[in-house]
């Protein structure tokens, strides 16, 4: 076998890794036992960073994944001009990708939006009551002095589709989809580094690298977060206080396990772009929303009616399609294969 033959099935098999675990690592905390405790978003990256949420998790990556991939290729191929045999064939295997990743989140979300419709209506007319009158008499003497994200957090028990910041109300679906296009575009180029690297500092020398940034950017949001704290109740201690609690005896295992699965995936992503190249290798990498959708689905019973699903399906067919084509049309042009 030549050396381009098997850098590209070490490619493709860390390419299938990185998709078993971004595609798993949800699992964990869509339990009963994170849906106990209300974990906060912070707490659960921390959780994932040691180691190395509002819509069903069939649901939650299509803009994520389809944005991914078109910045992805973008970094591949015209910034890192990475190679390709027809670069017609690979913009239509992008392209083809993009629907297929868009179809299975918009038929994995229908009866999700169907069934979160019915009782959306007396829970807005409820929470539209306790904002008219200000009547916050759930809150206790410790979240008295709180700021409006904070207040947010006691009424999200009545409230599931909206988000009040600062007096106004917002779509927790919208800024959702927006935090999804956001994380999508960010996510394409975080590993765009590790084509500058040098030494042993690229392939699996970058996890390391890699780790480090994330630790260092996952303490400087909690320092921001007690910032903000210190900074709306004026108290070391309140502020301290109104941090959100990591559930240690409740979240620790799952918590742990999420954030291996996905570093294992991380493992496998960085090694999929060290072999087939940025815009080859992390595309393939975003067919963990069929590895997602499955468990939503076969496990979760996220979806139930069967046209929807055979829907689901053909959405993945066309993904995986997409991805087989742009894999056939490139050439193995990662950092470490120049």
């Amino acid at each position: 076998m030549s050396s381009d033959s098997s850098s590209a099935v070490i490619g493709w098999f860390a390419a299938l890794v990185g998709t078993i675990g971004f595609g798993s690592f949800a699992v964990p905390i869509k339990g009963d036992a994170a849906d106990s405790v209300n974990i906060d978003p912070l707490v659960m990256q921390s959780y994932k960073t040691i180691m190395c949420l509002n819509a069903g998790i069939a649901i939650s990556q299509g803009i994520v994944s389809s944005s991914i991939v078109t910045v992805s290729f973008i970094w591949g191929h015209f910034v890192f001009h990475e190679p390709v045999n027809n670069q017609l064939a690979a913009y239509a295997a992008v392209v083809v990708i993009m629907t297929g990743l868009i179809g299975m989140s918009y038929f994995s979300s229908t009866e999700s939006l169907s069934n979160g419709s019915a009782s959306s209506h007396s829970e807005e007319e409820h929470v539209q009551d306790l904002l008219r009158n200000k009547d916050f008499s759930f809150q206790n003497d410790e979240t008295a002095d709180l700021g409006p994200l904070e207040i947010t957090q006691q009424i999200s028990r009545f409230r599931r589709h909206d988000i009040l910041i600062h007096g106004r109300s917002y779509s927790r679906r919208n800024l959702g989809r927006l935090s999804a296009l956001m994380c999508g575009v960010w996510g394409g180029s975080i590993l765009v580094p590790m084509h500058y690297s040098t030494g042993n500092t690229s392939g699996l020398g970058y996890v390391i690298s890699f780790s480090t940034g994330a630790l260092a950017v996952t303490i400087t949001l909690w320092i921001l977060r007690f910032g903000y704290n210190l900074f709306t109740t004026k108290s070391v201690m309140d502020s301290f206080n109104a941090l959100p609690s990591f559930h240690f005896r409740v979240m620790m295992l799952p918590g742990a396990i999420s954030g291996t699965v996905w570093s294992i995936g991380n493992v496998g992503s960085i090694l999929a772009v060290e072999y087939l190249g940025q815009g080859v290798g992390y595309s393939a990498s975003q067919a963990a929303l069929f590895v997602s959708g499955m468990w939503g689905i076969c496990y979760f019973k996220e979806v139930v009616n069967p046209s929807v699903i055979v829907k689901w399906f053909l959405s993945a067919l066309l993904t995986i399609s997409g991805i087989l084509l742009l894999g056939y049309v490139s050439s193995p042009a990662g950092p470490g294969r120049r």
